[in-house]
């Protein structure tokens, strides 16, 4: 990454010039840049361009479009000269092919397995959230209509979220009415989002089955600025130069979807609608010349209820919760070794009420972890290093009495410690294989035991071809709610053993993708009646996921990806072998996007193996009320879930540093009822369909780049 060079002088310049394509016209909304320092600009609607830069000396300057070969311009600033690029066509051949590792996946390029902001936001159905954007990925199961990553037939507890290598807390403890939750960020706060599915290395601990790998966004090239707002809510943001080193990014937002609801409707009863806000900063020094010192911090906060929440049908549910991250990080590239250290305090605060009983949940992790690593003359990469995780959880329940007062039930105070080391090393061959292998070691005060994980990562490319496959042991603690009053050792750590096998053809253009996984658990953690937790479960998933890419023209492409999963293990209340949550046997998702002038399309249609649910098949009485006679664990399955979105967005440039952005979506344009759960009436004699929270509904709004 080529940061900024601080200049001898900070008197800004301009660079003023014209993009043209072969038969002279003006090519509009092409990027003008120069390397050295990453100041940007765009052309307008004639082509033409003028972007200011506080560099001096030489520089290249370069000008890209969307379907056009790039072009490049050696020049010395400042200068009075007008620089001219003749931009031709790109043909239509397969571009370089690079090896994505096993388990990680692409919504973009397929080059990388990264999510980049404009690429979430673009994704329909998305509403610019990363974990619904990743849902659309392989090996993520659409188990309800929530954000919770359920990856390969795993909970949605093992899945990890990182930004800049922290851990950010997002526990999950009930099923949520409207569906499961996975905390993350705004998009644009972030430069991209790395999305693993398996198969990640040992720099990474305490995740059995996802990780997502999201880094904060780095300081702005020159002062940005933008307002937004929709009819679901408004936005702002700002960033700047404070010095030709430091560099600051500020945001703010408020959401609200009860006016969505109110003009399209609601398949359940909102009490209140979700409305949620987040405000964020962050603010880099840069080091050196490919060093960096970054300060990224993040409070976001929600309120939401809805009616009829439980088997039963007068049952309410609400949740009040907060959630906020500061980061300090420092990494450095610049020579052989390469150092980066990170500093963190994650918290989570979280109020639910369901019908009479209330849970307080607080969780606080101050968090450091430190690195190193060295790059030989043979070309091996080493890396080791060491992290530190304290988790302070607090749990209090309440009833509510007769009178309306909230009477306490049970108060739990759960501190821990986690302490863990690696080392790596990876090399790649001339003969196109590359390998890593790893061994990972940690140690948590709630379990009392050491674990130790080797995992080996290889891959082998002959030009557009590659193998690739992974196998690794993976520990992971579980929540201390499970702990209760368990001595450590009774309390032992979730296993898994992984394996990935799979194939890679084609690049950017044309690209089919294939894997084979194969997981089994031991030592796991569940629930049973009345919130009792149960150990020493097994289970195994197995599936195969396939990712198909085509780009029809320059300006049109598309993808289709499947999955198939088998996931099965202990149930915690009979002890026999069931399906599991996340067996959805066969989920499909096509995306489509095509690219007019200032105008993008984008489309998609997804479809899901209903969830497996345990359903009531009678009652009993019990104290003079009915209570329910349960089937088989998870015999019974939901309806199949079909989804599609229609999503436009249309650029108009306001000068040359200015724009104007509007966007809209069609949620659900088939109408369809997706049943997400089932309530009983009070007799348990009739089941009723709960079905996913919004109804056909369109979502417009415009955002103001200044």
């Amino acid at each position: 990454m080529l940061h900024a060079q601080q200049p001898s002088s900070p008197t800004a310049t301009t660079v003023t010039g014209r993009v043209h394509t072969a038969d002279g016209r003006g090519l509009a909304g092409a990027v003008v840049a120069i390397l050295e320092t990453l100041e940007e600009t765009h052309t307008g609607s004639d082509g033409h361009f003028v972007l200011t830069s506080t560099h001096r000396g030489v520089a290249t300057l370069v000008a890209r479009a969307v379907g056009f070969v790039p072009s490049t311009i050696d020049m010395v600033v400042p200068s009075d000269s007008m620089f001219v690029f003749r931009l031709v066509p790109r043909p239509p051949t397969l571009t370089q092919f690079v090896v994505v590792a096993a388990g990680e996946y692409t919504i973009g390029s397929g080059q990388t397995a990264s999510l980049k902001p404009l690429e979430v936001a673009q994704t329909p159905g998305a509403a610019a959230n990363i974990a619904r954007a990743i849902q659309t990925l392989p090996g993520a199961q659409n188990v309800d209509e929530g954000t919770g990553l359920f990856v390969r037939g795993g909970d949605v507890t093992e899945t990890r979220v990182l930004v800049d290598d922290a851990w950010m807390l997002s526990p999950v403890r009930f099923d949520n009415p409207t569906g499961h939750t996975t905390v993350t960020v705004n998009p644009f706060l972030l430069d991209r989002t790395v999305f693993s599915s398996g198969g990640f290395g040992v720099p990474h601990g305490n995740a059995l089955s996802g990780l997502v790998r999201m880094e904060s966004a780095a300081a702005p090239a020159r002062q940005t600025a933008s307002l937004s707002a929709s009819i679901g809510g408004v936005s702002a943001a700002y960033g700047t130069r404070l010095h030709p080193r430091v560099g600051m990014r500020a945001s703010a937002g408020l959401n609200s979807l009860a006016a969505l609801t109110a003009t399209f409707g609601e398949a359940q009863p909102y009490e209140p609608p979700p409305r949620s806000g987040d405000v964020s900063g962050s603010l880099e020094w840069q080091s050196g010349a490919a060093g960096r010192v970054r300060l990224f911090a993040v409070r976001q906060g929600g309120v939401f209820g809805v009616g009829q929440a439980g088997v039963g049908s007068t049952s309410h549910y609400g949740a009040r919760s907060a959630d906020g991250l500061a980061v300090l990080s420092w990494r450095d590239s610049s020579t052989t070794w390469r150092p980066a250290v990170t500093v963190a305090y994650a918290s989570f605060d979280r109020n639910e009420t369901f019908g009479t009983f209330q849970l307080r949940t607080r969780l606080s992790a101050p968090q450091l972890l430190a690195s190193l690593g060295y790059v030989t003359t043979d070309g091996t990469r080493w890396r080791v290093g060491a992290e530190r995780e304290a988790l302070s959880a607090a749990y209090a329940g309440h009833m509510r009495t007769t009178t309306g007062e909230w009477s306490p039930v049970f108060t739990e105070r759960t501190p821990s410690t986690r302490i863990g080391a690696f080392v790596e090393g990876s090399r790649r061959f001339a003969s196109g294989f590359h390998a890593t292998l790893g061994l990972r070691t940690d140690q948590s005060s709630l379990t009392g035991r050491r674990t130790y994980d080797p995992r080996v990562s290889l891959a082998w490319q002959r030009g557009a071809l590659a193998l690739t496959s992974a196998w690794g042991v993976y520990h992971q603690v579980a929540e201390p709610t499970y702990r209760r009053a368990l001595p450590a050792s009774a309390f032992s750590p979730m296993r898994v053993h992984q394996f990935i096998g799979g194939v890679q053809w084609g690049a950017d253009t044309l690209g089919l993708r294939i894997e084979y996984f194969d997981k089994r658990y031991a030592d796991l953690w569940q629930f049973a009646d009345r919130q009792e937790p149960v150990g020493n479960g097994t289970g195994r998933a197995n599936g195969v996921d396939i990712m198909w890419r085509w780009r029809l023209a320059q300006a049109t492409s598309t993808r289709v990806t499947y999955s198939h999963v088998r996931s099965r293990r202990t149930d915690p209340h009979s002890g026999l072998m069931a399906r599991s949550l996340a067996d959805i046997t066969h989920s499909v998702t096509w995306i489509g996007e095509h690219v007019h002038r200032s105008l993008t399309m984008g489309t998609s249609v997804r479809y899901a193996t209903g969830k497996p649910f345990t359903d009531i098949v009678g009652a009993r009485p019990d104290e003079g009320l009915a209570a329910p006679v349960y089937d088989d664990p998870f015999a019974a399955r939901m309806p199949a879930y079909l989804r599609s979105d229609v999503s436009l967005s249309w650029y108009r440039a306001l000068g040359e540093r200015r724009g104007l952005v509007l966007w809209g979506s069609l949620s659900n344009v088939l109408g369809r009822e997706n049943v997400m759960r089932y309530r009983w009436s009070e007799d348990y004699s009739v089941r009723f369909p709960v079905h996913a929270p919004f109804n056909r509904s369109i979502f417009i709004g415009t955002t103001l780049l200044l």
